[in-house]
Parts: structure tokens; sequence; C-alpha cells
């Protein structure tokens, strides 16, 4: 079997192949035996995609290494098509011999169990040892001992020693598969932003291992570079968050003793650039705006200027959830499998009056399908493409009321600015913004829609000052 070394990967040429009859490259390896009942066929054949040799070799390494850990999966017991944690693979292994972690604590040391475990380790430690090393090795292997083994049995014997430890860059992976949350991309962005965010000045380590100089060594380096205290804090509050969570479920006691618990950024806030908001003419001139050549567009401004509603909320409307043919129109904001609400707060019910009752007249009865905006939905990731709907937004906001202008997001903030002039009650205003922490009981009822309905309508065409 030829093995050659490409551009530091290395490639076994015998996975390369290139069909007599056809023009590009692909990875061609059989199945081992022991895994044939989990594939269709004996062979795995996967388009490298590419005609260049340099480029099908790069390829070919990348996707070897892909089987490779698809191969390692099953056969610590796992699905082929999920990726491993270090936890899960220790996890499988200690069951794979009948070994429950809950137990390891009370594990009979000449239990047959314990028997084959220990063999299985010994093995695994003559494969990864030399034969001076051997010799050297304790008969109770210490961490240290095992700091060559492949990551399953270091993983396996961390457990039953009860010092499992995961680092950071380990963290995002648990902590989405902990929150069933492995399919939001918003989520799993923001999880391994914090982490990158971390790695970028830390080494990679559990988090009980930093230090507090170390955290402020971390701030200072973003905070030089020009990322706003606000980002910064965000990135924090994410580490915080899911170091604390994913310690908590696996029962990582040590992990929870990190600095990440409170922090300190200096002059926090000061650097808050604040925003321009709309002016009561600029809303004039927007509301007396020829169409937009693109309908949606046009829809999601009219909509957010009487509604003061998240670009996300909007993108996420179904047919369904625009009622037009009640006393009193509205649409119901709450949660689907395409867009997860930023608080249990935005659930809520929000009246139709002006613009933005004549977009969703327009919007329902132009939708083809299930969903009001369906430009904006990606429908492969389950998702909303909220930053291609903001960006579109913009740009026209800017064609209208020229580069100055402000941006969609505004609509949001300059509607409390024009509910507190009509007399709106802070708590109402709260609730219609999906800010309210403590809703009514009245909340949604017809009396409740009737209320914000008159507070909308006086807002319309109220002259109010730009704070």
């Amino acid at each position: 079997m030829l093995k050659v070394h490409f551009n530091g990967f290395l490639v076994d040429m015998d996975y390369l192949h290139k069909p007599k009859d056809r023009h590009t490259y692909n990875y061609r390896r059989l199945v081992p035996a022991d895994l044939r009942k989990h594939y269709s066929g004996r062979e795995i054949i996967k388009s490298l995609k590419t005609k260049d040799e340099s480029e099908a070799l790069r390829n070919c390494a990348k996707v070897n290494k892909q089987i490779e850990n698809e191969f390692a999966r099953l056969r610590s017991g796992l699905p082929k098509d999920e990726e491993p944690t270090k936890h899960s693979l220790g996890l499988a292994l200690l069951e794979r011999f009948g070994i429950h972690p809950e137990k390891t604590q009370h594990q009979s040391s000449d239990s047959n169990e314990g028997d084959l475990f220990s063999a299985h380790l010994e093995e695994a430690f003559e494969n990864a040892l030399s034969a001076v090393e051997m010799d050297a090795l304790r008969w109770d292997p210490t961490l240290a001992d095992a700091s060559k083994l492949p990551l399953a049995e270091r993983a396996a014997l961390e457990i039953l020693k009860g010092k499992f430890s995961l680092n950071a860059s380990e963290y995002p992976a648990q902590f989405l598969r902990l929150k069933g949350r492995e399919d939001d991309r918003k989520f799993k962005k923001d999880s391994e932003l914090a982490v990158k965010f971390l790695l970028a000045v830390l080494p990679d380590k559990p988090p009980n291992a930093y230090r507090r100089q170390e955290l402020n060594e971390l701030i200072s380096h973003h905070v030089g570079l020009g990322l706003s205290t606000g980002s910064v804090q965000k990135r924090l509050g994410m580490l915080r968050s899911m170091f604390n969570f994913v310690a908590r479920e696996l029962e990582l006691d040590d992990a929870l003793n990190h600095p990440f618990k409170e922090w300190n950024i200096p002059k926090y806030g000061e650097d808050v650039i604040d925003r321009v908001d709309f002016s009561f003419d600029q809303l004039t001139v927007i509301r007396n705006a020829k169409d937009s050549k693109v309908p949606e567009i046009h829809w999601l401004i009219h909509l957010m200027l009487d509604t003061g509603l998240r670009i996300n909320e909007c993108c996420g409307l179904r047919r369904e959830d625009v009622v037009l043919d009640d006393q009193l129109p509205y649409l119901l904001v709450h949660q689907n499998p395409f867009r997860r609400l930023k608080t249990k707060q935005s659930h809520r019910y929000i009246p139709l009056v002006g613009s933005s009752f004549s977009a969703m007249i327009e919007a329902k009865t132009n939708a083809s399908g299930e969903w009001l905006f369906e430009r904006y939905i990606n429908h492969n990731e389950k998702s909303t493409k909220n930053t291609s709907a903001a960006n579109a937004v913009n740009k026209r906001l800017r064609s209208i009321l020229g580069k100055d202008s402000p941006t969609g997001h505004s609509f949001r903030h300059v509607m409390q600015t024009r509910l507190r002039e009509v007399g709106c009650p802070d708590h109402i205003r709260d609730e219609l913004g999906g800010w309210n922490k403590t809703v009514s009981q009245s909340y949604g009822s017809t009396a409740d829609l009737l209320n914000k309905t008159n507070f909308f309508s006086k807002a319309k065409t109220v002259n109010y000052r730009v704070m």
C-alpha cells in the first residue's frame, strides 16, 4: 500500500481512483469486514469533483479523514453520521464492556467486566507505547501514562478515575447536543465564535485551568484590536453559559470552578454609538415611496414600520399566522421549526394597522405556499435568511432616503418613541416589543388587542420628536 506526503497530508494512493470512462477522480475504498453491515456495498466510492491531480490528492486526504472518523464512530458503538465527542467515545467504550458510568466509583476490581476492560486497556497501552515505556508502566496507570492512548481509551480511563475533563474547544459540540440544538445554525455559530474568541489569545485547556490574569489578558487583547465592549461582553456571556451548563450536565465538578463567572471590562458601554432613528418626515417619505422591484422587500419595510417587529420575526411568518378577516386584524408571533424567538416574551399578538395591514394583505394574497416571505426561507437548513433580508431592507432604505438612512432595525426603536408620545403605558409597550417579563392575564384577549390597536392607530400619525 503506497502512502505519500502531500501538502501536510498523508495520502493512501490506493484510495485515489480515476475511472477510464471519466475525467474526474474518485475516492475508492473497501469497507472493512467488521463494518460491512453498516454499508450497502463492499466499497465506498465518492467523487472528488476535480480533474486536477494535485487537487484530487488534497480532496482524497480530506475524504479519507472523514471516513476514518466514521469507522472509529462505528467501532465505538456510535452512529456513523454523528461526530463523536470525547465524552461520548469514552462512554461508548465503557458500555461495550458492561461498565456503567454511574457505577464506576463502586466497580469491583475483580469483576468480569472490569477484567475485560483492563485487558483491552493493556492492549491499547502495548500498541501506543514502546517496550521501554511499557516496562516502566505502573500496574494502575495514571492519566499522565494514558496521554498516548487513543481518545476513546483515554476518555474512558478519565471517567473511571473521576477525572474526566474537556478542553474549551470541545464544549460547543457538547453544548449543542445537551441543549438539543444541533440544527440551530445561529446558536451553533455563536457557540463556536465564543470559543474562537477565547482561543485566539489563550491556549486550549479545561475551563478551570484558566486564571483570572488570562481572562483579563483576553479582554484587553480584543478591546485593543477594536472589538466593541458590547461584543466582548456577548462572547464572555456565551462562554460562561456554555462552561456552566456542560459542566453541570456531565457532572464535571472541577470545571465549574472557572474564572468566567464574572469579569470586568474597562469602560464598558462607553464605546456605544447612538443609533439614529427615523424622523416623522422620513417615515412619511417611506410610506409614499414607489413599490420596490422585489415585493417582499416592500412588504418587510412596511410591516416593520407600523409594528416594530424584529427582522427574523417577520421572515418567519407563515400565512396562518396572519389573521385579516377579524374585526381587529392581527398577526401571531410564535416559535416554529424555522425560527426561534429571542425570549419567551417574544411570543405575542401584534395588531395590524396602517402600512403593516396593507403589506400583509398583499403578502398573504400573493403567497403561494406556507411562508409569507418565501424568498427568505432556507429549507435545507430549516432557518430564515435574516442577514439577507436585513441587507436588502437597508439597501432599499438608502435608495429612498440616501446613504445616511437609519437601518431597518431603527423601526423597532422609533416605534417605542411613537407609542410613548401617544401615552401608551410601559407594560403595553414592552408587550408589543416582546420585552415584557410578566405577561398580564388579559394578554391576547379581545379587550387587550383592542387597546393595543388603538395605541398603534394613534402612533401611525403622531408627529414625534427624535430623541
